[in-house]
């Protein structure tokens, strides 16, 4: 960390762009304002309301920014040492205000569109949005390749943190076995906004989003940003789910034949008992190695648990800016073009034929963790692809595995337009990984 500050000091001030205002952007201006070497320069929002509440939340004062969709205004702005609030997201993607954009959305059409402009202005792009990586985010990282510049996730989010111990346990020499993240939550495939509506309220987020917690689309993308990192997959359809406190970990991850309930090792799943912690299932390579963990606490072997028992979420996306704009690295980033996982959609309800189907958080799918090769064999459809303009093109019934021929896709939309580029680049190099 201290090359990494070093570094830091040495490239001078990192210039940020920010999506979204909502918790994770609100909180994310407020940390850069107080960090030497940064400058949240441009906070962007669809609602200009949002941006004035957020400078005054941040408490800036008003002659110190300036709201505008104008480029030149902004610039104007910029050189006079201003923050700029903007409607328009391009501006938070200008390599002459920007180095990176952070996309704090979590709406995967806007934060394709983000990363698409911040490619062209040669900016690098740092991603809150695990349901646009999980979608898209090969291809979005073969862009950036091909641009020489870093797409990258955040530390701090669970797929970033599970991915830091990954790297850890990796550097260190074990052999890790399984990769995971706690949930706080119940697990409902079936709730809908109207049972969340005062929950969510007190927590100060929207029904859809608590909606996508609760019914596991949130747990299963996630995880899919992890296997597509790692190469880890899911064991089965949808995890297994594990109860289990931090101590108990280990001995929760045995196969099949050492009386547990994994069929394969490098498997990713989620446990009930230790949020909002993440976890690392390893062993050691030999017997010397072995005992020293016997002998630092660790547990009994052969398996042990390297626990992390909590995520900062924003709060640690600096690192993740920094490493991007001054080491041009990534913290978390798919390891192919070619996805490990996907998160297909099933029916949370029947659907008839003809009706407008609503994607992640809404009352028509959850999201299930399946096996790439799975999801392609089957023609399962990504959940990330269904927006308000799907439509059933036949009855569909409660928890049926939806595929791409039940369905009329909105191929307007910048999600399909991306991946069915993403999946022409792949059925045509199949040996492109």
């Amino acid at each position: 960390m201290n090359f990494l500050s070093n570094k830091i000091n040495e490239f001078g001030e990192i210039k940020v762009g920010i999506v979204g205002s909502g918790l994770m952007g609100t909180s994310l201006f407020s940390q850069l304002l107080s960090l030497e070497n940064f400058r949240p320069t441009v906070i962007s929002s669809r609602r200009k309301e949002s941006i004035l509440e957020l400078f005054k939340a941040c408490k800036v004062d008003e002659k110190d920014y300036v709201i505008t969709d104008n480029f030149e205004t902004a610039l104007k702005a910029f050189k006079e040492n201003k923050y700029i609030g903007t409607t328009d997201n391009t501006l938070a993607t200008k390599s002459e205000l920007v180095d990176a954009v952070t996309d704090c959305t979590g709406n995967i059409n806007a934060g394709i569109d983000i990363s698409l402009e911040a490619f062209k202005n040669k900016v690098h792009v740092v991603s809150l949005n695990v349901e646009m990586d999980s979608t898209v985010g090969p291809y979005l990282n073969h862009l950036a390749k091909n641009s020489n510049i870093v797409y990258t996730g955040s530390y701090g989010d669970e797929p970033g943190a599970i991915v830091e111990l990954f790297e850890f346990a990796n550097l260190m020499g074990f052999e890790i076995l399984h990769l995971g993240k706690g949930k706080n939550n119940e697990l409902n495939y079936y709730v809908t906004e109207d049972d969340v509506k005062e929950d969510a309220k007190k927590r100060r987020i929207s029904p859809r989003m608590l909606t996508s917690f609760v019914d596991g689309t949130n747990t299963m993308i996630e995880l899919n940003a992890v296997c597509n990192a790692t190469g880890f997959m899911p064991d089965i359809r949808g995890c297994h789910m594990i109860y289990s406190e931090p101590k108990e970990l280990a001995d929760k991850f045995k196969l099949i034949e050492d009386g547990g309930i994994f069929k394969n090792r490098y498997t990713v799943d989620f446990v009930k008992g230790i949020a909002p912690g993440v976890y690392a299932i390893v062993k050691a390579k030999n017997e010397i190695i072995d005992y020293e963990m016997q002998y630092l606490s660790m547990g009994k072997g052969p398996n042990y648990a390297i626990y992390r028992p909590y995520h900062l979420t924003s709060l640690e996306t600096p690192i993740s800016i920094a490493k991007a704009v001054v080491l041009h690295e990534s913290s978390i980033t798919p390891k192919n073009l070619k996805p490990s996982a996907e998160t297909v959609a099933i029916a949370k309800r029947d659907i008839l034929a003809g009706e407008l189907i609503e994607g992640i958080g809404g009352k028509s799918v959850f999201g299930s963790l399946e096996k790439y090769s799975i999801a392609k064999e089957n023609d399962l459809l990504p959940i990330g692809l269904i927006n308000e303009n799907t439509k059933a093109k036949i009855n569909i019934k409660k928890d049926t595995p939806i595929t791409y021929n039940m369905v009329c896709l909105d191929c307007n939309s910048s999600a399909v337009i991306i991946r069915n580029r993403m999946n022409s680049l792949i059925d045509s190099n199949p040996d492109l990984l």
